[in-house]
Protein backbone atom coordinates (compact mmCIF):
# COMPACT_ATOMS: atom_id res chain seq x y z
CA UNK A 1 0.00 0.00 0.00
CA UNK A 2 3.23 2.55 0.63
CA UNK A 3 4.12 1.49 -3.07
CA UNK A 4 0.68 2.84 -4.21
CA UNK A 5 0.36 6.36 -2.19
CA UNK A 6 4.24 6.77 -3.28
CA UNK A 7 3.01 6.41 -7.08
CA UNK A 8 -0.33 8.37 -6.45
CA UNK A 9 1.87 11.28 -4.90
CA UNK A 10 4.21 10.83 -8.04
CA UNK A 11 1.40 10.87 -10.79
CA UNK A 12 -0.06 13.94 -8.54
CA UNK A 13 2.93 16.09 -9.32
CA UNK A 14 3.56 14.74 -12.72
CA UNK A 15 -0.37 16.06 -13.36
CA UNK A 16 0.58 19.48 -11.83
CA UNK A 17 3.69 20.50 -13.80
CA UNK A 18 3.56 23.25 -15.93
CA UNK A 19 4.61 21.31 -18.79
CA UNK A 20 2.80 20.03 -21.65
CA UNK A 21 0.27 17.42 -21.59
CA UNK A 22 2.41 15.26 -23.88
CA UNK A 23 4.67 14.94 -21.57
CA UNK A 24 2.50 14.17 -18.44
CA UNK A 25 1.29 11.78 -20.87
CA UNK A 26 4.63 9.86 -21.37
CA UNK A 27 4.48 9.21 -17.36
CA UNK A 28 1.75 7.13 -17.20
CA UNK A 29 3.33 3.73 -19.05
CA UNK A 30 5.77 3.03 -16.58
CA UNK A 31 3.34 4.35 -13.89
CA UNK A 32 0.94 1.65 -14.73
CA UNK A 33 3.35 -1.02 -15.07
CA UNK A 34 4.78 -0.08 -11.27
CA UNK A 35 1.55 0.45 -10.64
CA UNK A 36 0.11 -3.29 -12.07
CA UNK A 37 3.42 -5.18 -10.08
CA UNK A 38 2.38 -3.69 -6.77
CA UNK A 39 -1.59 -4.78 -7.63
CA UNK A 40 0.03 -8.34 -8.14
CA UNK A 41 1.91 -9.02 -4.95
CA UNK A 42 -1.47 -7.47 -2.80
CA UNK A 43 -3.53 -10.21 -4.82
CA UNK A 44 -0.52 -12.96 -4.02
CA UNK A 45 -0.65 -11.88 -0.60
CA UNK A 46 -4.50 -11.85 0.02
CA UNK A 47 -5.85 -14.89 -2.51
CA UNK A 48 -2.81 -16.99 -1.38
CA UNK A 49 -4.29 -20.40 -0.54
CA UNK A 50 -4.01 -21.42 3.42
CA UNK A 51 -1.46 -23.93 4.75
CA UNK A 52 1.41 -22.71 2.13
CA UNK A 53 4.29 -21.89 3.44
CA UNK A 54 5.16 -17.95 3.89
CA UNK A 55 8.74 -18.54 3.07
CA UNK A 56 7.80 -20.52 0.63
CA UNK A 57 5.58 -18.16 -1.32
CA UNK A 58 8.20 -15.53 -0.65
CA UNK A 59 10.22 -17.43 -3.28
CA UNK A 60 7.30 -17.93 -5.48
CA UNK A 61 6.47 -14.56 -6.05
CA UNK A 62 9.76 -13.31 -7.40
CA UNK A 63 9.43 -15.92 -10.08
CA UNK A 64 5.84 -14.33 -10.90
CA UNK A 65 6.81 -10.87 -10.98
CA UNK A 66 9.59 -11.82 -13.71
CA UNK A 67 7.07 -13.10 -15.86
CA UNK A 68 5.09 -10.36 -15.28
CA UNK A 69 7.79 -7.97 -16.40
CA UNK A 70 8.91 -10.52 -19.46
CA UNK A 71 5.79 -9.84 -20.45
CA UNK A 72 5.65 -6.23 -20.25
CA UNK A 73 8.69 -6.51 -22.22
CA UNK A 74 7.43 -8.43 -25.04
CA UNK A 75 4.69 -6.16 -25.13
CA UNK A 76 6.86 -3.23 -25.28
CA UNK A 77 8.94 -4.65 -28.57
CA UNK A 78 5.84 -4.69 -30.68
CA UNK A 79 6.48 -0.57 -32.01
CA UNK A 80 2.59 -0.34 -31.09
CA UNK A 81 2.00 3.30 -32.55
CA UNK A 82 -0.50 3.45 -29.84
CA UNK A 83 1.78 2.69 -27.01
CA UNK A 84 4.61 5.68 -28.17
CA UNK A 85 2.57 8.26 -26.39
CA UNK A 86 2.41 6.31 -22.78
CA UNK A 87 6.08 5.89 -22.52
CA UNK A 88 7.35 9.05 -24.02
CA UNK A 89 8.39 7.69 -27.37
CA UNK A 90 9.88 4.88 -29.30
CA UNK A 91 12.91 5.06 -27.58
CA UNK A 92 11.83 5.53 -24.07
CA UNK A 93 9.71 2.14 -24.78
CA UNK A 94 12.90 0.23 -25.66
CA UNK A 95 14.58 2.07 -22.94
CA UNK A 96 11.83 0.25 -20.00
CA UNK A 97 11.89 -2.85 -22.37
CA UNK A 98 15.46 -2.96 -21.41
CA UNK A 99 14.85 -2.10 -18.05
CA UNK A 100 11.92 -4.74 -17.40
CA UNK A 101 14.34 -7.14 -18.53
CA UNK A 102 17.11 -6.75 -16.48
CA UNK A 103 14.71 -6.49 -13.43
CA UNK A 104 12.90 -9.94 -14.36
CA UNK A 105 16.40 -11.70 -14.08
CA UNK A 106 17.08 -9.95 -10.57
CA UNK A 107 14.05 -11.17 -9.79
CA UNK A 108 14.98 -15.22 -10.48
CA UNK A 109 17.60 -14.69 -8.03
CA UNK A 110 15.66 -14.77 -4.84
CA UNK A 111 13.20 -17.57 -6.82
CA UNK A 112 15.74 -19.71 -7.34
CA UNK A 113 17.30 -19.64 -3.93
CA UNK A 114 14.21 -19.54 -1.66
CA UNK A 115 12.32 -22.13 -3.78
CA UNK A 116 15.49 -24.46 -3.57
CA UNK A 117 15.30 -24.78 0.14
CA UNK A 118 11.50 -24.56 0.86
CA UNK A 119 10.56 -26.77 -2.49
CA UNK A 120 11.13 -30.14 -0.10
CA UNK A 121 8.88 -29.18 2.26
CA UNK A 122 6.72 -27.77 -0.07
CA UNK A 123 5.95 -31.36 -2.13
CA UNK A 124 6.01 -33.39 1.14
CA UNK A 125 2.50 -34.09 0.68
CA UNK A 126 2.66 -34.74 -3.15
CA UNK A 127 1.82 -38.28 -4.62
CA UNK A 128 5.54 -39.44 -6.08
CA UNK A 129 4.55 -40.81 -9.19
CA UNK A 130 3.27 -37.28 -9.96
CA UNK A 131 6.00 -35.57 -8.64
CA UNK A 132 8.51 -37.31 -10.91
CA UNK A 133 6.33 -37.12 -13.89
CA UNK A 134 5.16 -33.62 -13.55
CA UNK A 135 7.59 -31.84 -11.08
CA UNK A 136 10.58 -32.98 -13.19
CA UNK A 137 9.04 -31.50 -16.63
CA UNK A 138 8.36 -28.32 -14.63
CA UNK A 139 12.12 -27.69 -12.99
CA UNK A 140 13.38 -28.79 -16.64
CA UNK A 141 12.03 -25.99 -18.31
CA UNK A 142 12.27 -23.57 -15.40
CA UNK A 143 16.10 -24.15 -15.26
CA UNK A 144 16.08 -23.93 -19.38
CA UNK A 145 14.02 -20.34 -19.43
CA UNK A 146 15.93 -18.93 -16.79
CA UNK A 147 19.10 -19.81 -18.27
CA UNK A 148 18.21 -18.70 -21.37
CA UNK A 149 16.77 -15.18 -20.73
CA UNK A 150 19.83 -14.26 -18.63
CA UNK A 151 21.67 -15.13 -21.39
CA UNK A 152 19.80 -12.75 -23.83
CA UNK A 153 19.70 -10.07 -20.87
CA UNK A 154 23.45 -10.11 -20.31
CA UNK A 155 24.79 -9.98 -24.46
CA UNK A 156 21.95 -6.71 -24.43
CA UNK A 157 24.25 -4.96 -21.89
CA UNK A 158 26.95 -2.72 -23.62
CA UNK A 159 30.14 -4.04 -21.18
CA UNK A 160 29.44 -7.74 -22.43
CA UNK A 161 28.43 -6.54 -25.79
CA UNK A 162 31.41 -4.91 -26.98
CA UNK A 163 33.47 -7.74 -25.02
CA UNK A 164 31.51 -10.85 -27.30
CA UNK A 165 31.21 -8.48 -30.55
CA UNK A 166 28.31 -10.83 -31.26
CA UNK A 167 27.29 -9.03 -34.83
CA UNK A 168 23.77 -7.14 -34.41
CA UNK A 169 21.93 -10.34 -36.77
CA UNK A 170 23.12 -12.52 -34.38
CA UNK A 171 21.59 -10.72 -31.35
CA UNK A 172 18.44 -10.05 -33.17
CA UNK A 173 18.09 -13.93 -34.27
CA UNK A 174 18.53 -14.86 -30.37
CA UNK A 175 16.14 -12.27 -29.04
CA UNK A 176 13.59 -14.08 -31.49
CA UNK A 177 13.40 -16.92 -28.98
CA UNK A 178 12.16 -14.94 -26.41
CA UNK A 179 8.63 -15.61 -26.22
CA UNK A 180 9.10 -19.23 -26.53
CA UNK A 181 11.39 -18.82 -23.31
CA UNK A 182 8.77 -17.07 -21.65
CA UNK A 183 6.16 -19.93 -22.66
CA UNK A 184 8.74 -22.10 -21.03
CA UNK A 185 8.73 -20.52 -17.84
CA UNK A 186 4.72 -20.01 -18.05
CA UNK A 187 4.74 -23.81 -17.93
CA UNK A 188 6.70 -24.12 -15.09
CA UNK A 189 4.76 -21.85 -13.34
CA UNK A 190 1.64 -23.43 -13.71
CA UNK A 191 3.33 -26.83 -12.58
CA UNK A 192 4.89 -26.09 -9.72
CA UNK A 193 3.60 -22.90 -8.20
CA UNK A 194 0.93 -24.54 -5.84
CA UNK A 195 -0.02 -20.71 -4.87
CA UNK A 196 -1.01 -20.69 -8.36
CA UNK A 197 -2.55 -24.64 -8.18
CA UNK A 198 -4.75 -23.87 -5.12
CA UNK A 199 -6.18 -20.40 -6.54
CA UNK A 200 -8.37 -20.00 -9.42
CA UNK A 201 -8.62 -16.15 -9.34
CA UNK A 202 -4.54 -15.83 -9.49
CA UNK A 203 -4.29 -19.03 -12.04
CA UNK A 204 -6.56 -17.14 -13.88
CA UNK A 205 -4.65 -13.76 -13.24
CA UNK A 206 -1.16 -15.80 -14.31
CA UNK A 207 -2.38 -17.22 -17.32
CA UNK A 208 -3.68 -13.35 -18.43
CA UNK A 209 0.06 -12.41 -17.84
CA UNK A 210 1.25 -15.27 -19.68
CA UNK A 211 -0.64 -14.80 -22.85
CA UNK A 212 -0.39 -11.10 -23.02
CA UNK A 213 3.35 -11.73 -23.35
CA UNK A 214 2.84 -14.27 -25.79
CA UNK A 215 0.59 -12.65 -28.03
CA UNK A 216 2.78 -9.80 -28.16
CA UNK A 217 5.33 -11.70 -29.06
CA UNK A 218 3.38 -14.05 -31.61
CA UNK A 219 2.04 -10.55 -32.91
CA UNK A 220 5.91 -9.28 -32.77
CA UNK A 221 6.72 -12.27 -35.54
CA UNK A 222 3.82 -12.50 -37.77
CA UNK A 223 1.71 -9.26 -37.79
CA UNK A 224 4.36 -6.54 -37.30
CA UNK A 225 6.32 -6.34 -40.49
CA UNK A 226 2.77 -6.50 -42.38
CA UNK A 227 1.04 -4.20 -40.53
CA UNK A 228 3.60 -1.50 -39.98
CA UNK A 229 3.48 1.34 -41.89
CA UNK A 230 5.68 1.62 -44.82
CA UNK A 231 6.02 3.10 -48.12
CA UNK A 232 8.41 3.11 -50.86
CA UNK A 233 11.23 5.04 -51.93
CA UNK A 234 14.16 5.52 -54.59
CA UNK A 235 17.51 7.09 -53.60
CA UNK A 236 17.96 10.31 -54.95
CA UNK A 237 21.27 12.45 -54.23
CA UNK A 238 23.86 10.72 -52.48
CA UNK A 239 26.37 12.82 -50.71
CA UNK A 240 28.99 11.75 -48.43
CA UNK A 241 30.23 15.31 -46.71
CA UNK A 242 33.36 13.35 -44.85
CA UNK A 243 34.71 10.09 -44.35
CA UNK A 244 32.02 8.60 -42.36
CA UNK A 245 29.16 10.51 -42.89
CA UNK A 246 26.78 9.97 -45.78
CA UNK A 247 23.18 12.55 -46.62
CA UNK A 248 20.80 10.84 -48.17
CA UNK A 249 17.50 12.23 -50.12
CA UNK A 250 14.77 9.52 -50.55
CA UNK A 251 12.27 10.08 -53.33
CA UNK A 252 8.80 8.57 -53.35
CA UNK A 253 7.80 6.43 -55.80
CA UNK A 254 4.13 6.25 -55.50
CA UNK A 255 0.90 8.48 -54.22
CA UNK A 256 1.57 6.22 -50.96
CA UNK A 257 4.22 7.96 -48.42
CA UNK A 258 4.98 8.05 -44.73
CA UNK A 259 3.29 11.38 -42.87
CA UNK A 260 6.41 12.66 -41.44
CA UNK A 261 8.02 15.67 -39.82
CA UNK A 262 11.45 16.77 -39.05
CA UNK A 263 12.90 14.99 -35.97
CA UNK A 264 10.98 12.06 -35.88
CA UNK A 265 12.90 8.58 -36.46
CA UNK A 266 12.10 5.76 -39.33
CA UNK A 267 13.25 2.59 -40.09
CA UNK A 268 15.25 2.51 -43.21
CA UNK A 269 15.90 -0.55 -45.65
CA UNK A 270 17.87 -0.46 -48.44
CA UNK A 271 17.56 -3.15 -51.87
CA UNK A 272 19.52 -3.87 -54.77
CA UNK A 273 22.55 -5.95 -55.11
CA UNK A 274 21.48 -6.98 -51.52
CA UNK A 275 18.94 -6.21 -48.93
CA UNK A 276 20.59 -4.38 -45.53
CA UNK A 277 18.87 -4.82 -42.45
CA UNK A 278 16.07 -2.09 -41.12
CA UNK A 279 17.61 0.61 -39.01
CA UNK A 280 16.57 3.78 -37.29
CA UNK A 281 17.24 7.12 -38.45
CA UNK A 282 16.58 10.36 -37.57
CA UNK A 283 14.19 12.42 -40.03
CA UNK A 284 16.56 15.34 -41.49
CA UNK A 285 14.21 17.09 -43.43
CA UNK A 286 11.22 16.93 -45.35
CA UNK A 287 9.44 18.61 -48.39
CA UNK A 288 6.09 19.33 -49.92
CA UNK A 289 6.70 16.84 -52.36
CA UNK A 290 7.05 14.01 -49.76
CA UNK A 291 11.09 13.63 -50.39
CA UNK A 292 12.95 12.55 -47.25
CA UNK A 293 16.39 13.44 -46.13
CA UNK A 294 18.39 11.03 -43.87
CA UNK A 295 22.04 12.13 -42.68
CA UNK A 296 24.00 8.36 -41.36
CA UNK A 297 26.95 8.28 -39.62
CA UNK A 298 29.28 5.26 -40.37
CA UNK A 299 29.32 3.53 -36.63
CA UNK A 300 29.46 -0.27 -37.37
CA UNK A 301 29.35 -2.82 -40.27
CA UNK A 302 25.46 -1.99 -41.45
CA UNK A 303 26.29 1.75 -41.61
CA UNK A 304 29.69 1.16 -43.02
CA UNK A 305 28.28 -0.88 -45.98
CA UNK A 306 25.17 1.70 -46.72
CA UNK A 307 28.39 4.44 -46.30
CA UNK A 308 30.30 2.56 -49.51
CA UNK A 309 27.91 1.07 -51.31
CA UNK A 310 24.62 3.40 -51.60
CA UNK A 311 24.29 4.33 -54.85
CA UNK A 312 21.14 6.72 -56.71
CA UNK A 313 18.32 4.98 -57.84
CA UNK A 314 18.72 2.36 -55.00
CA UNK A 315 15.23 1.16 -54.11
CA UNK A 316 14.57 1.68 -50.23
CA UNK A 317 11.69 1.11 -47.92
CA UNK A 318 10.95 3.74 -44.83
CA UNK A 319 9.18 1.99 -41.55
CA UNK A 320 7.13 4.68 -39.43
CA UNK A 321 7.68 6.87 -38.31
CA UNK A 322 8.12 7.08 -34.59
CA UNK A 323 9.82 9.29 -31.81
CA UNK A 324 8.26 11.83 -29.62
CA UNK A 325 11.37 14.50 -30.05
CA UNK A 326 9.92 17.75 -30.79
CA UNK A 327 10.41 21.46 -30.44
CA UNK A 328 6.43 22.20 -30.07
CA UNK A 329 6.73 20.17 -26.09
CA UNK A 330 9.03 23.35 -25.08
CA UNK A 331 8.09 26.91 -24.83
CA UNK A 332 9.22 30.04 -26.70
CA UNK A 333 12.61 29.98 -25.90
CA UNK A 334 14.74 26.65 -25.74
CA UNK A 335 18.28 25.51 -25.95
CA UNK A 336 19.64 22.88 -28.65
CA UNK A 337 22.13 20.79 -28.07
CA UNK A 338 23.90 18.66 -30.82
CA UNK A 339 26.78 16.12 -31.17
CA UNK A 340 28.02 14.85 -34.03
CA UNK A 341 25.24 13.12 -35.76
CA UNK A 342 23.25 14.31 -33.64
CA UNK A 343 22.62 17.30 -35.38
CA UNK A 344 20.07 15.59 -37.87
CA UNK A 345 16.95 15.90 -35.78
CA UNK A 346 17.44 19.40 -35.72
CA UNK A 347 18.32 19.80 -39.51
CA UNK A 348 14.85 18.11 -39.83
CA UNK A 349 13.11 21.06 -37.39
CA UNK A 350 14.88 23.76 -39.59
CA UNK A 351 13.25 22.13 -43.27
CA UNK A 352 10.06 21.46 -42.00
CA UNK A 353 9.19 24.11 -39.48
CA UNK A 354 11.61 27.36 -40.01
CA UNK A 355 8.12 29.64 -39.89
CA UNK A 356 7.09 28.26 -36.69
CA UNK A 357 10.22 27.69 -34.56
CA UNK A 358 11.07 29.54 -31.08
CA UNK A 359 13.73 31.37 -29.65
CA UNK A 360 16.39 29.11 -29.90
CA UNK A 361 20.18 28.57 -29.17
CA UNK A 362 21.70 26.32 -31.14
CA UNK A 363 25.21 24.65 -29.58
CA UNK A 364 26.77 22.34 -33.04
CA UNK A 365 29.99 19.97 -31.21
CA UNK A 366 31.92 18.48 -33.03
CA UNK A 367 36.03 17.88 -32.42
CA UNK A 368 36.20 20.35 -35.59
CA UNK A 369 34.97 22.15 -37.87
CA UNK A 370 36.24 19.34 -40.25
CA UNK A 371 34.30 16.81 -38.08
CA UNK A 372 30.70 20.02 -38.11
CA UNK A 373 30.03 19.06 -41.98
CA UNK A 374 26.57 20.87 -41.65
CA UNK A 375 28.03 24.07 -40.33
CA UNK A 376 28.01 25.73 -43.40
CA UNK A 377 24.24 24.80 -44.11
CA UNK A 378 23.32 25.97 -40.59
CA UNK A 379 25.59 29.05 -40.90
CA UNK A 380 23.19 29.94 -43.63
CA UNK A 381 20.24 29.29 -41.80
CA UNK A 382 21.04 31.26 -39.08
CA UNK A 383 21.31 33.88 -41.22
CA UNK A 384 17.77 33.98 -42.58
CA UNK A 385 16.16 32.94 -39.35
CA UNK A 386 17.00 35.85 -36.78
CA UNK A 387 15.59 33.80 -33.49
CA UNK A 388 17.81 31.00 -34.35
CA UNK A 389 21.46 31.59 -33.00
CA UNK A 390 24.32 28.95 -33.70
CA UNK A 391 26.77 28.04 -31.52
CA UNK A 392 29.85 25.85 -33.37
CA UNK A 393 31.33 24.43 -31.02
CA UNK A 394 34.86 22.61 -31.21
CA UNK A 395 36.45 20.42 -28.12
CA UNK A 396 39.88 20.46 -29.66
CA UNK A 397 39.95 23.64 -29.28
CA UNK A 398 36.63 25.33 -27.10
CA UNK A 399 37.11 22.06 -24.93
CA UNK A 400 33.40 20.63 -23.83
CA UNK A 401 30.66 22.05 -23.51
CA UNK A 402 29.07 22.81 -20.22
CA UNK A 403 26.32 24.53 -18.59
CA UNK A 404 28.35 27.51 -17.55
CA UNK A 405 29.42 28.03 -21.67
CA UNK A 406 25.98 27.78 -22.44
CA UNK A 407 25.10 30.37 -19.97
CA UNK A 408 27.71 32.68 -20.81
CA UNK A 409 26.48 32.41 -24.75
CA UNK A 410 22.89 31.42 -24.44
CA UNK A 411 22.25 33.97 -21.34
CA UNK A 412 20.13 32.88 -17.86
CA UNK A 413 19.69 29.24 -17.38
CA UNK A 414 16.07 29.95 -16.02
CA UNK A 415 13.23 26.87 -14.41
CA UNK A 416 11.48 27.73 -17.46
CA UNK A 417 13.86 27.06 -20.18
CA UNK A 418 13.48 23.87 -22.46
CA UNK A 419 16.65 22.16 -23.27
CA UNK A 420 16.42 19.49 -25.94
CA UNK A 421 19.58 16.91 -26.42
CA UNK A 422 20.73 14.69 -29.00
CA UNK A 423 24.12 13.04 -29.58
CA UNK A 424 26.42 10.53 -27.67
CA UNK A 425 25.16 9.06 -24.44
CA UNK A 426 27.80 9.84 -22.57
CA UNK A 427 27.60 13.71 -23.80
CA UNK A 428 23.76 13.69 -23.17
CA UNK A 429 23.84 12.37 -19.74
CA UNK A 430 27.07 14.64 -18.54
CA UNK A 431 25.27 17.80 -19.76
CA UNK A 432 21.91 16.98 -18.46
CA UNK A 433 23.23 16.70 -14.71
CA UNK A 434 25.14 19.54 -15.39
CA UNK A 435 21.77 21.86 -16.50
CA UNK A 436 19.80 20.39 -13.78
CA UNK A 437 22.84 21.41 -11.02
CA UNK A 438 22.00 24.88 -12.85
CA UNK A 439 18.35 24.63 -11.70
CA UNK A 440 16.67 23.08 -15.35
CA UNK A 441 13.58 21.06 -13.58
CA UNK A 442 14.30 17.58 -15.25
CA UNK A 443 11.06 17.36 -17.23
CA UNK A 444 11.97 20.26 -19.47
CA UNK A 445 14.70 18.63 -20.51
CA UNK A 446 14.41 16.07 -23.42
CA UNK A 447 16.79 13.57 -25.01
CA UNK A 448 16.86 11.17 -28.26
CA UNK A 449 17.85 7.79 -27.16
CA UNK A 450 19.02 5.38 -29.77
CA UNK A 451 20.71 2.78 -27.81
CA UNK A 452 17.92 0.56 -29.26
CA UNK A 453 20.12 -3.10 -28.87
Amino acid sequence: MPFLLIMAFYAVRISRAPVDVRLKKGHAGPLAVAAGGVILYLAWDRLRPDGINTLYCAGEFPGVAAAYLMSCTLVLATRLPWLEPWFGGLDRMYFWHKRYALLSMLLLTPHILLHLLFAGRAYKDVDAHEAAQFVGVGHLLGAGAAIGLLALVLISLGQVGRVLRLPYERWLLLHRFTGLLLLAAFVHGWILDLVIGGSPPLLAVYVLICLTGIAAYAYDELVLRRREPRADYTVGHVDRPTSDVIDLTLIPVNAKKLSLTGGQFVYLRLGGRRTWREHPFSVAGVHPDGTVRLTIRSLGRDTRSIYDDVREGLPATLNGPYGMFDHTLGGQRQIWIAGGIGIAPFLGWLTHSSNTLPSADLFYCAPDAEAAPFLPELTATAGRLPHLRLHPTFSRTHGRLTADRIQAAAGPLTPDLHVFLCGPAAMVEELSRDLHRQGIPRERMHAEHFSFR
